[in-house]
C-alpha cells in the first residue's frame, strides 16, 4: 500500500533528524534508515500494528532502538503517517 507522510510528520522528522545530525551524523543516518525500514513494513502490512483504543483507526508503531513512535491511519487506500513523536509524550493526540 502506498505510504505518505503528513506535513506535520515531515516537520517532526526534519526536526528529529536535524537534532540528531547536530550530535552525530551517523546516528541521524541510522535513524533515517530505521524510519525507511519501518515505513516499508507499514506499507506491506498496514493492519499489522497496534490500533489505538483512544483513537479508532489510528495505529502505532514503536521504533525499536529509538524512543519514538509512528502514528498512522489508512485513508482512501493509502497509509498516512500522521505523527512521529518521542515516546515520553503523554498525549500526542492534538493532531490525530
Amino acid at each position: 500500500m502506498r505510504l505518505r507522510y503528513s506535513r506535520l510528520a515531515l516537520v517532526e522528522l526534519d526536526s528529529i533528524l536535524s537534532d540528531l545530525a547536530d550530535k552525530s551524523p551517523n546516528a541521524a543516518k541510522r535513524f533515517a534508515d530505521r524510519i525507511d525500514l519501518v515505513g516499508q513494513r507499514i506499507g506491506r502490512f498496514p493492519n499489522g500494528f497496534q490500533e489505538m483504543a483512544e483513537r479508532p483507526g489510528v495505529r502505532r508503531v514503536p521504533l525499536v532502538r529509538y524512543f519514538y513512535l509512528i502514528f498512522y491511519k489508512i485513508i482512501a487506500g493509502e497509509v498516512v503517517v500522521l505523527r512521529v513523536v518521542h515516546g515520553a509524550r503523554k498525549e500526542p493526540w492534538e493532531n490525530l
